[in-house]
């Protein structure tokens, strides 16, 4: 089994533990014990500790980061070893750290990262490891490729001071306290009341490979999510619940395998007429959209904060859905009409996706998003969605599966044939976007300059050809002024081109760079859970685990393969649809710009018949 290892600037966990030890940096002066909850087979090669189910360890530092943990054994052997595979035994007492040890400069921000963790993994061997240990790299995001900043989901904050500190853009404190909210008459000369844009181009192709996954900064364990919010419980059988009918999810048996049973009255949603409001008497800004569902044609208010929201609560419930991630937060320009208009466009993309999805579009937290206009039915909304009983693990007690049971050596197959395309398809659309943006880049400049030379060349002989002022050549000058003329122009249609076509694509192709970056979660998570399966299959071939408790951990880990699975068909779909979209719209403006340069041409040429 290969691993894909892929270069930081930034030292790994296990880099920084090498220093720590030529350091001799503690950084609990009392000793922590924890008890580990599965075997890790560790790699001594990466300092990393191997230890057993059941084993004790001593914790000596919790601040390695990225999900890992440096213990010590009872032999004194002392390592790195995953958070998610052990349980304290107590509590830490408060101590402060001393300062990390000096690491090289920190320019992960535009460093290609590692995602996705170990892709060439998934083959039928791999299902017999336990749950995957957290990835080394880091996944910190850069400025994306459509100009935005990318930032990412910030922590929750408390219940009174949520509106405030969860502003999208930078605003001002004002010791005036108010929590009037109106709208200004702004005195912008722009489309909403906004100040004019600033004109400049901006550079779509980046210099770098910004962040290997997404625009969002994101947990990248989540199967110590799952774990922690239930996910062992649910495979052991410890936790269960009356899941009302309306809760119920139901998946079917197609001729392509688990599919979700889709809603008989599709909606839509739009996101228009962005307003810069205000609060605390005009010193706090920000930009809400106006979004009206079709099923109600009643229009909501909502700021980025509230998607940024629901983006977090869509990920904690909806363990084996992928969620596409949010345009990110700016920096500056966010009150110029190019911006504002941007992040409405792409945000409502976001929408159409969420409201095409099957399980998403007729959950209650996105209803909740949609159509709730008071605010005490916000807030209460808010707190009955963080407090969902149904997340992480739990999920999949809302799951209505087929009742046959699942071949588990299908499904592996299944499995390892899509983490091989999820994987192919991220580098074809990252190597897709690289040549789309080279030949944006090309179309504005080289392009367009190699043809207004030419243009230009003719334009100059004409001027010598009109020295002659005899009639025999009037006619031929005119035809070569006026080919010249049409290579300027062509050179101007090569500018314009790439919003006819190629940026539609780009657009596309970025989308399902963010959607392909959210799978490597879905995939490690259902690896766990079927790992966990395998490993009670191996108890009790040992005589260590019940006949019965096996065939209900194999039953409920195939509800986690049903979810996924029905998941895996859905992107398919969805694929399929975009996909040929996509390329009608590219191949229709192509051929549409090149007969209008053929059309051009053929009028110039016609010129020299009376020449």
């Amino acid at each position: 089994m290969h691993s894909v290892k892929m270069v930081t600037t930034r030292p790994s966990p296990h880099h920084w533990l090498m220093l720590r030890r030529k350091l001799h940096v503690n950084v609990f002066e009392k000793a922590v014990q924890a008890r580990g909850l599965y075997d890790f087979d560790g790699d001594t090669d990466n300092g990393e500790l191997t230890f057993g189910a059941g084993e004790t360890l001593t914790i000596v530092a919790q601040d390695i980061g990225e999900g890992w943990w440096e213990a010590k054994n009872e032999s004194g052997q002392q390592g790195l070893i995953p958070e998610s595979y052990v349980q304290l035994l107590e509590p830490p007492e408060p101590s402060f750290p001393p300062p990390p040890p000096p690491s090289a400069p920190n320019d992960d921000w535009n460093t290609p990262q590692g995602g996705g963790g170990n892709w060439n993994s998934h083959t039928t061997d791999s299902w017999d490891h336990q749950p995957p240990a957290p990835d080394y790299t880091n996944h910190n995001s850069g400025y994306n490729n459509q100009g935005f900043h990318a930032g990412g989901i910030q922590q929750q904050a408390s219940e009174e001071t949520w509106d405030d500190d969860w502003d999208d853009d930078n605003e001002d404190n004002s010791s005036n306290s108010t929590t009037n909210t109106s709208q200004d008459q702004l005195p912008g000369s722009g489309n909403f009341g906004l100040s004019a844009p600033k004109r400049e181009r901006k550079q779509l192709s980046p210099n770098s490979d910004v962040s290997k996954y997404g625009t969002v900064k994101k947990s990248f364990n989540r199967f110590s999510t799952f774990a922690k919010t239930g996910g062992d419980a649910f495979l052991m059988g410890t936790v269960s619940a009356n899941v009302s009918e309306s809760d119920l999810i139901k998946i079917i048996d197609t001729v392509e395998g688990p599919a979700w049973n889709y809603p008989s009255q599709p909606y839509t949603c739009s996101v228009k007429s962005p307003k810069k409001e205000s609060k605390l008497k005009g010193l706090k800004s920000y930009i809400a959209y106006q979004l009206t569902p079709s099923f109600s044609n009643i229009q909501v208010s909502r700021r980025y904060k509230h998607f940024d929201w629901l983006h977090e609560r869509l990920e904690a419930k909806f363990s084996c859905v992928p969620i596409s991630p949010l345009p990110d937060k700016a920096i500056s320009g966010r009150y110029e009409d190019d911006f504002v208009s941007e992040r409405m466009r792409q945000l409502q993309l976001w929408v159409d996706r969420i409201v095409r999805h099957p399980v998403i579009s007729q959950s209650e937290v996105f209803n909740h998003f949609l159509t709730c206009t008071d605010e005490k039915k916000w807030k209460a909304g808010k707190r009955k969605a963080e407090k969902d009983e149904y997340q992480g693990g739990k999920f999949f007690l809302t799951l209505q599966t087929p009742p046959s049971s699942l071949d588990m050596r299908d499904v592996e197959k299944r499995m390892e044939i899509f983490c091989k395309f999820v994987k192919n398809m991220d580098d074809n659309v990252r190597n897709m976007l690289q040549i789309g943006y080279d030949s944006r880049k090309k179309h504005l400049g080289p392009y367009k300059r190699e043809f207004q030379k030419i243009g230009g060349a003719f334009k100059q002989l004409a001027e010598t050809f009109n020295l002659d002022s005899g009639s025999r050549s009037q006619h031929l000058t005119g035809a070569i002024d006026y080919t010249g003329d049409t290579y300027n122009e062509i050179g101007e249609m090569y500018e314009k081109q790439p919003r006819e076509d190629l940026d539609h694509m780009i657009e596309v192709l970025f989308e399902y760079k963010g959607m392909l970056s959210t799978y490597p979660d879905v995939l490690k998570l259902h690896e766990g859970a079927v790992g966990k399966a395998k490993e009670c299959e191996r108890l009790k071939d040992e005589g260590r685990m019940p006949e019965s408790d096996v065939t209900s951990v194999i039953q409920r880990a195939d509800v986690i393969s049903y979810g996924t699975l029905a998941e895996m068909n859905h992107f398919q779909m969805e694929r399929v649809t975009d996909y040929k979209e996509m390329m009608q719209k590219f191949l229709t403006g192509q051929i549409k710009f090149y007969r209008e340069i053929t059309q051009k041409l053929e009028s110039a040429l016609q010129k020299y018949d009376d020449a």
